[in-house]
């Protein structure tokens, strides 16, 4: 998972900077953590967008957020964003608790756009609220990268 991760990161270090957060725009990558797997995201509009990923672990989770960005909660570095957001979302299975069925997640997290790639490294919490017969509430985080394709 690392080496994809580093791969994903050289690949794009040489291509022109993406308007990531247009509408349309959609970015890939990698996600390390509770769930390790893949991770993509489809933006609606300059502030929201969908998010959604598939996890591996002792089992398979399906997940997708909608999500709410908010570019002025955070002081914005000299170059780059830097993007608050919070989102709401389901999953179904997990990656590492044995549970199965239906999942409601709360997102809440912070990226850092690269100032002249297309790429997106985010960091985010996501408690689960498991809705099946061994239900609970699980603490799901992960660090990933996107690159965004234009």
């Amino acid at each position: 998972m690392k080496i994809l991760l580093t791969l994903v990161c050289l690949l794009a270090a040489g291509l022109s900077p993406a308007a990531a957060q247009n509408s349309g725009s959609i970015g890939a990558g990698v996600i390390i953590g509770n769930p390790n797997g893949l991770t993509g995201k489809l933006w609606l509009n300059e502030g929201q967008a969908l998010d959604f990923g598939l996890g591996f672990g002792d089992n398979i989770a399906v997940y997708g957020d909608y999500l709410w960005h908010s570019w002025g909660v955070f002081p914005q570095p000299a170059e780059g964003k830097l993007p608050g957001y919070l989102g709401l979302g389901v999953q179904i299975g997990d990656s590492s608790h044995n549970h199965s069925g239906l999942g409601l997640r709360a997102v809440a997290g912070i990226a850092y756009w690269l100032p002249r790639n297309p790429i997106e490294i985010f960091l985010e919490v996501v408690p689960v609220l498991h809705l099946s017969e061994d239900s609970g509430l699980h603490l799901n985080a992960g660090l990933g990268v996107r690159y965004y394709f234009n």
